[in-house]
């Protein structure tokens, strides 16, 4: 069998092709519609969360604007940085105090016109630089962004280092003196940490971190500097230079579908192992089982009618393997009956040839016998010519045999009552079944109309009854009825007698053929080609000691409409 030809092979590729073919589509689409994917997923969520955190840091900043706006614009503040005191400069530095005492803040600083430091207030929250001596406190490599209105200064940021905590500050300047001078300015020193805090945590199970872009650099949600190494979505600017910033790990939100990815894959390679297994064996096994059919039509082809495919599963090839052992059963039967038909014609017209050319001469030798035995003395010498005479009538009515067969009457159909017909048998073979001590049982109460050549139905069934009754011993019984199997009918006769061994029960009905020692083999093939003459056939089941059954089944007369 040619690889390239099996159907095998070719639902292989088909099947292969149905389970790969679609894993492979989506591998190949992934990288294509990822970014669509993330931007889809992403996209709305993260300009909702920097939204919301812009919202967050503009509230705070406004606060804290509006703070410090209050206090620079406090009479006695240019006073307090001049280092006048006063009993009005004691309740100032209370307010100052109360003020600074937010977890926001570290404290207020106050500045002289010439940006020096000249008065700490400290809050709850201070630490470091300029709360604790001996550390320094500079501001002049700081950058200085003006906030959106006013004359209101953000310093910074410092991020956090050394155990110092990171800060800014929002400067404000005071009002002028008297005379027009510059009095100086008020800042609030604010913990950045407050700043990052509002923020807000990870999102997308640690996909989204959020920043915060400041002149300064970026810093995490803890207030640590950082350096963000991914792609960045920006939110609106709070501050000129501040700006909330969130950064996306696509790597991260991609790992799952890379996993599912690699999966996808490795389940793609076992499916085609799978699929090269199972059809590997399908297709050892459907060639293993093709080459039964093609051994079975090379048998037949060779003329071995009797070869036939075992089928087990029930499946389409035992269905085709059925259909095979059924043509090849209809093929037998129809050579065997062909060759049947063609060995009867040439032995039928043999048979009309040798009957005529014999049955004159026996006409001839009949006559000379009886004018020779009439007249004849000799007693033993009449006997003699009286027995020559009988052997011609013998013969002259198996010459009578050869001539029905070869030459059989075609048959006149007619509706025969199968009640009249088995009376008429009862009537025939009564004497000759009683002679030889067999009990003839004939059951005629039926109402079955066959549709047959009444003569030759007699002719057939009168032979039937007598080889019964030679076949049956004394004190057994032959018994005739009617029977109806589906639309046809017949006549069954049963006798219990001995009856026909297997071997011989397939050339029962073969000319010439018969088991008994003064038989010419002819009477059961004229029977049956009788009974095929109207359409019918002959059945005959038997046993060795079981008696035989022989059914001549012939159509049954169609009723009028």
């Amino acid at each position: 069998m040619n690889i390239r030809n099996s159907i095998v092979s070719r639902y292989f590729l088909v099947s292969l092709l149905g389970a790969v073919l679609p894993m492979v589509v989506v591998a190949a689409l992934y990288d294509r519609y990822a970014s669509a994917l993330l931007d889809q997923i992403t996209g709305e969520r993260l300009s909702a969360q920097l939204t919301a955190t812009s919202s967050r840091l503009t509230a705070f900043f406004d606060v804290r604007v509006y703070q410090i706006e209050t206090l620079s614009n406090h009479p006695a503040l240019p006073y307090l940085v001049q280092q006048r005191t006063s009993r009005s400069d004691i309740e100032l530095e209370a307010l100052l105090r109360l003020e600074a005492d937010v977890p926001d803040l570290y404290g207020i600083l106050l500045f002289d016109s010439a940006g020096a430091l000249t008065r700490i207030v400290a809050g709850q929250a201070a630490s470091g630089a300029p709360y604790w001596s001996g550390l320094s406190f500079d501001l002049a490599r700081l950058p200085v962004m003006k906030a959106v209105s006013g004359d209101v200064d953000v310093v910074g940021p410092v991020a956090p280092d050394d155990g110092s905590s990171g800060w800014f500050l929002i400067r404000q300047p005071l009002r002028k003196s008297a005379t027009g001078d510059d009095s100086g300015s008020i800042a609030l020193h604010v913990r950045l940490a407050s700043v990052t805090e509002l923020l807000g945590s990870a999102s997308l199970a640690g996909i989204v971190q959020p920043v915060l872009k400041t002149p300064r650099g970026y810093f995490n949600a803890v207030g640590q500097a950082v350096m963000p190494s991914r792609q960045m979505v920006a939110g609106p600017e709070v501050l000129p230079g501040w700006q909330p910033m969130l950064v996306v790990d696509p790597d991260q939100l991609f790992r799952p579908f890379i996993t599912a990815q690699k999966s996808l894959f490795l389940v793609s390679l076992v499916s085609i192992a799978v699929i090269t297994l199972l059809f590997a064996r399908l297709a050892a096994r459907l060639r293993r089982r093709v080459d039964r059919l093609t051994l079975g039509a090379d048998a037949v082809a060779a003329g071995n009618l009797d070869y036939r495919i075992a089928t087990r599963v029930g499946d389409e090839i035992d269905a085709v393997a059925a259909a095979f052992n059924s043509m090849a059963e209809r093929l037998q039967a129809l050579i065997a009956r062909t060759v049947r038909v063609e060995r009867l014609a040439v032995l039928g017209e043999f048979a009309t040839g040798v009957a005529h050319e014999i049955r004159n001469p026996l006409a001839t030798i009949k006559t000379t016998v009886q004018a020779l035995a009439r007249g004849e003395k000799d007693r033993e010498r009449g006997e003699l010519l009286q027995d020559v005479g009988v052997e011609i009538d013998r013969l002259n009515r198996v010459m009578g045999d050869l001539l029905e067969f070869g030459r059989p009457r075609p048959p006149e159909l007619a509706p025969v009552p199968a009640a009249e017909l088995l009376a008429r048998i009862e009537a025939l073979m009564a004497a000759p079944a009683h002679e030889a001590g067999v009990v003839l049982r004939v059951d005629g109460r039926t109402g079955i109309v066959l549709h047959a050549d009444r003569d030759q139905l007699i002719q057939v069934i009168v032979n039937l009854v007598i080889n019964a009754v030679q076949a049956t011993p004394a004190g057994g019984s032959v018994r005739v009825r009617a029977i109806r199997i589906g639309r046809e009918a017949g006549i069954e006769v049963r006798d219990t007698g001995a009856g026909i061994a297997e071997a011989h029960l397939a050339r029962i009905t073969d000319p010439f053929f018969t088991t008994k020692p003064k038989g010419t083999g002819l009477g059961l093939s004229i029977a049956r080609q009788l009974a095929e003459l109207q359409g019918g056939r002959l059945e005959i089941g038997s046993a060795p000691g079981a008696g035989t059954t022989v059914r001549l089944i012939v159509p049954m007369e169609k009723p009028e409409p």
